[in-house]
């Protein structure tokens, strides 16, 4: 018989029950949706300083996030793994600041 397991989601995801690609994704896309709300009221309010430090802070979380898949990935190739995947942040995170910067107009 099986056992129910009682913890949270969040509890699971932090023990990596989920993979690394479902945990990274899932942290990625809280930090982006954190990082558009807070640009676009910085943008919306013409606050140039507090939107370049949600800048520096997105991309600071995203090199977090790059040095965590690098720590916790074990298969082959973890350069061309790292590669695609900071290309594919890096253009979404692009998006999201044009996207924000959108509210000027």
């Amino acid at each position: 018989m099986q056992q129910a397991d009682n913890r949270s989601f969040l509890a699971r995801l932090l023990a990596g029950e989920y993979g690394l690609a479902i945990t990274y994704w899932i942290f990625y896309f809280i930090g982006s949706s954190i990082f558009f709300v807070t640009a676009s009221r910085a943008v919306d309010s013409e606050n140039w300083f507090r939107f370049l430090v949600i800048v520096a802070l997105m991309l600071a979380y995203t090199t977090v996030l790059l040095v965590g898949i690098r720590a916790a990935y074990k298969g082959p190739q973890l350069w061309k793994v790292m590669s695609r995947t900071s290309s594919v942040f890096m253009i979404i995170n692009i998006l999201v600041g044009i996207t924000a910067l959108g509210f000027i107009y």
